[in-house]
């Protein structure tokens, strides 16, 4: 009997120090994933320029594009928190809390980090190196998360993660396409300028990684998608571009052409009033440029 209760002992103090040393190896993935995430924060709020992330690089379009933000903060901030969470719970006592949210955050990052990477590839067609190493740190801890419990005790966990993620990642690319907004919250102005650009045959060429693009639309507001916009680079930024834009050997963006002008820059709303010939409603002409 009391050999039967020493290898138990022992077979229990294996277990704990196999968890343990697995603890430590989520700790490490979140201290990475802190420093990594707190590189690109840094970057963000000093404006500075970071290695391997300099102006015109693939980190550079990324991080400008309308997938850096999620619902107004930077999406490094809110990697920051993933990794400050997964380094909270590696530090958990209780092995089937630690395990649950383990296997919860580890899910959700994994799939959040695997959506981000096929947009960059996909839409913006360029990668951005501290994207890619997150993504390796999240699918580590993801797969940190299979050795800590069978399937069927950590399936819900894992269930609620993919569910969450997969509601994070459907928000996220509906605020980047800017679904949500409508035409009842457009400016009246600025919808009958955006109208009266796309009567008058101007058209507005740009990119959607461009950042400059982003801008202008932007300067817009709701009224930015009646923009006679077209979209130079469908496929991302390394495919071939559009035909029209070929045609009309456009090379920079934001390019405007009406009939012959060309002018390649973000054109503030005067000056758009003003070379279209846009009149209010009071029937003022704006002011010539």
């Amino acid at each position: 009997m009391a050999k039967g209760r020493t290898e138990k002992r022992a077979k229990d103090a294996g277990a704990h120090g196999k968890a343990a040393r697995l603890d430590h190896m989520l700790l490490g993935v979140s201290i990475a994933g802190l420093v990594v995430t707190g590189i690109l924060l840094w970057g963000d709020f000093t404006s500075g320029s970071l290695p391997y992330c300099g102006a015109g690089s693939g980190c550079d379009l990324v991080q400008q594009s309308a997938w850096s933000s999620f619902v107004g903060l930077p999406l490094a901030a809110w990697g920051f928190f993933a990794y400050a969470s997964l380094g909270i719970v590696a530090a958990q006592k209780r092995p089937g809390r630690r395990n649950f949210w383990a296997a919860l955050l580890g899910t959700a990052g994994f799939v959040v980090s695997v959506y981000l990477t096929a947009v960059s590839g996909i839409v913006i067609g360029t990668y951005c190196t501290y994207c890619l190493v997150s993504l390796a740190l999240m699918s580590a801890a993801f797969a940190l998360s299979f050795r800590r419990g069978t399937g069927r005790s950590l399936g819900p966990a894992r269930v609620s993660g993919l569910v969450a993620a997969i509601v994070v990642a459907g928000f996220m690319h509906a605020l980047a396409l800017d679904i949500f907004r409508s035409e009842d919250r457009m400016d009246p102005e600025l919808r009958q300028l955006a109208l009266h650009l796309t009567a008058r045959g101007m058209k507005f060429y740009g990119a959607s990684w461009c950042p400059h693009c982003q801008q202008q639309k932007e300067l817009f507001g709701a009224a930015g998608r009646l923009l006679p916009y077209v979209e130079c680079s469908p496929n991302g930024s390394q495919a071939p571009r559009a035909t029209e834009c070929n045609t009309r050997d456009i090379h920079h963006y934001p390019t405007w052409i009406l009939d012959e002008r060309r002018i390649e820059r973000v054109l503030p709303i005067d000056v758009l009033k003003s070379i279209s010939g846009y009149t209010d409603r009071s029937g003022m002409a704006a002011p010539a440029q």
